[in-house]
């Protein structure tokens, strides 16, 4: 009688985590929500590499730095993700990065646009925060006006890009408990 060879305990890696975006208008809570998850789900989080570079350069971007943006906001995710417990939530994606190059310059990179079609293989899910929350102006935001458009827009990306999404609206702990119903 044949006999399988016995299973190594390193033959049973877990999963990987999943990945879990955050996408939406400037103002509806991204980042306080990529917190909040991370501290619920005690796992950790990516924070949004556009905003930093935006910072470090006083706003002055150029039309390159939005694919720098991008694929250093990958290389962040893929750091962070040997940290992560279950999953990993990221502030954005590429796919915000190419709308902000299309709104700047009315042109995106073709390697930029390739990362944002990317997407849609990975990550496991896509939230997106709904602008039901105040708009705070801190100097760096476009105007309040902008944000219903950019919202529009960014649910425009996702359906074209054939990416499925949640919205999320309300207080802090009630789009916890709804991702949390959606991610169990």
């Amino acid at each position: 009688m044949d006999t399988l060879p016995a299973a190594k305990t390193s033959d049973f890696a877990p999963p990987a985590p999943a990945r879990v975006v955050l996408l939406g208008a400037e103002s509806t809570g991204k980042t306080t929500l990529c917190r909040a998850l991370a501290a619920d789900y005690e796992t950790v989080w990516v924070p949004e590499y556009g905003r930093q570079l935006t910072e470090e350069k006083m706003g002055a971007l150029t039309y390159a730095d939005h694919l720098h943006i991008a694929r250093q906001h990958i290389e962040n995710e893929d750091e962070r993700l040997a940290h992560a417990q279950r999953f990993l939530f990221i502030d954005t994606n590429a796919i915000t990065t190419a709308l902000y190059s299309y709104y700047y310059y009315q042109r995106c990179d073709p390697a930029l646009l390739q990362l944002a079609r990317a997407c849609r293989p990975r990550y496991a899910h896509t939230i997106v925060c709904q602008p039901s929350i105040p708009f705070e102006a801190d100097g760096w935001r476009g105007p309040e006006a902008l944000r219903n458009v950019q919202q529009g827009t960014t649910l425009m990306q996702l359906d074209l890009l054939g990416i499925p999404y949640t919205c999320v609206e309300g207080s802090v702990a009630e789009r916890v408990q709804q991702v949390r119903a959606l991610l169990g």
